[in-house]
């Protein structure tokens, strides 16, 4: 029984220094320094799509911008007019005596 566990124990050991050889054995992938220039002649490419290279990118920006700046104005308007209306409604039932002709509050 002692034989067979000893042999056992060094075929083990064995199977896992031969492991720790080829594992330290094996080549390093090279690693080698990229070095990636870029060099451009002439005009920047315009995409397909046309977004970033083109005028029409900044005058859809512009028009955009103008859109929202007049859409917030109205809003503006709309909502001071309401106020107005509000305001306009307050004075009158609290001047009037009985605005529904009726006595009493």
């Amino acid at each position: 029984m002692k034989a067979t566990l000893k042999s056992m124990i060094a075929k083990g050991m064995t199977a896992g220094l031969l492991a720790g050889t080829f594992l330290f054995a094996t080549p390093k992938k090279a690693e080698a320094a990229q070095v990636n220039i870029g060099v451009q002649i002439g005009a920047p490419v315009v995409y397909p799509n046309g977004y970033y290279g083109r005028r029409a990118y900044y005058e859809r920006l512009r028009l955009e911008q103008a859109r929202r700046a007049e859409i917030a104005r109205r809003e503006s308007f709309i909502r001071h007019q309401e106020w107005m209306r509000h305001e306009q409604w307050v004075r009158t039932h609290r001047s009037a005596p009985y605005p529904y002709g009726y006595y009493g509050r």
